[in-house]
């Protein structure tokens, strides 16, 4: 869309753009020149757009690594708590299943000639005879807008990928089938975006289909076939696995011994209630029983209530009365 908007201006079509909006939704413009918008402003949204998807594909790619890190920890785990004859009996299953999901048809490398005319017979139901790029091109560029993005060629891979994942069986990973597409995804834009703006322009495409590279029958390598961490790697995942266990467990701790503490205060609070209860009692009690002995209870002026005897004004001699 910017790269749209970019040509556009260049080209004087006409279009206008509101640039004080833009100031305020986007920081990466030119605030030195607050009254009209230029080419070199959308090239700053381009350039940061652009970095902003190169860290989102990186956090994706470390996120999948964790993913089959912890995949791993948990098979080793499950194993060590078996008995050997259990043990034997999944491993022999673990590697069924990892032959079984090796045995597919194969992968044609993303963005070759034999890729894409799959996806025009088979998708498009064309003749591969007359497989023509351009009018492939014009066909898959479902948003008109003259570019191949991300998410219209990564549409273009799922041929591909449904010849070694299927959601019905056990040993394919649909998480690692997106992790495939997004590794077809950036090898076709390193090859065919040749001005690094994540976006297949018809010229780059044409271009592309130019080129030897273009008609090699190349299998594509599956990450089954590439290793994503090392042994040292997974060890030291573990030990952070651990750390943060440990962690957890001490807190754990520390909570325990809060609510216990709490709790004995709770019973000392308690127990203070319980004998401000009885001392209480105990006072209403030796006052009721004076009362019924015959004295007299006093009463307060303005108080409706009788005073203890104890607390009776006591008669005073008056002088020069007997």
């Amino acid at each position: 869309m910017l790269l749209k908007a970019k040509n556009d201006f260049k080209e004087g079509n006409g279009r206008t753009v509101d640039h004080q909006a833009l100031l305020k939704q986007f920081e990466h413009l030119n605030h030195m020149n607050p009254d009209t918008f230029e080419v070199e402003d959308l090239d700053r949204l381009i350039k940061s757009a652009t970095k902003d998807l190169e860290n989102f594909d990186k956090d994706r790619h470390d996120e999948f690594k964790r993913y089959e890190m912890m995949k791993e920890h948990e098979r080793r785990e499950r194993l060590r708590r078996m008995n050997e004859e259990e043990r034997k009996k999944e491993e022999q299953h673990y590697e069924e299943m990892k032959k079984k999901h090796a045995d597919h048809p194969k992968v044609n490398h993303p963005g070759s000639e034999d890729q894409l005319k799959e996806v025009w017979q088979e998708a498009d139901g064309l003749d591969p005879e007359y497989f023509d790029p351009k009018t492939f091109f014009k066909m898959h560029d479902t948003n008109g807008d003259g570019f191949f993005d991300e998410t219209e060629l990564e549409a273009l891979f799922t041929k591909e990928l449904e010849k070694v994942y299927n959601p019905q069986n056990e040993e394919d990973d649909m998480v690692e089938m997106e992790e495939e597409r997004l590794r077809m995804r950036e090898h076709v834009m390193n090859e065919v975006d040749t001005n690094k703006d994540r976006l297949v322009s018809l010229s780059e495409f044409m271009a592309a289909t130019k080129k030897e590279e273009f008609h090699e029958k190349d299998e594509w390598e599956t990450l089954d076939q590439n290793p994503l961490y090392t042994e040292e790697e997974l060890r030291e995942y573990e030990r952070h696995l651990a750390n943060a266990e440990n962690d957890i467990n001490q807190k754990s701790v520390e909570l325990q011994r809060q609510k216990e503490e709490l709790e004995r205060k709770q019973s000392e609070l308690n127990a203070q209630r319980m004998g401000l209860h009885f001392i209480l009692m105990y006072m209403n009690q030796t006052c009721n029983c004076l009362v019924d002995e015959g004295e007299p209870a006093h009463v307060v002026p303005g108080n409706t209530q009788p005073l203890p005897p104890t607390h009776q004004q006591q008669d005073v001699p008056v002088p020069g009365h007997s």
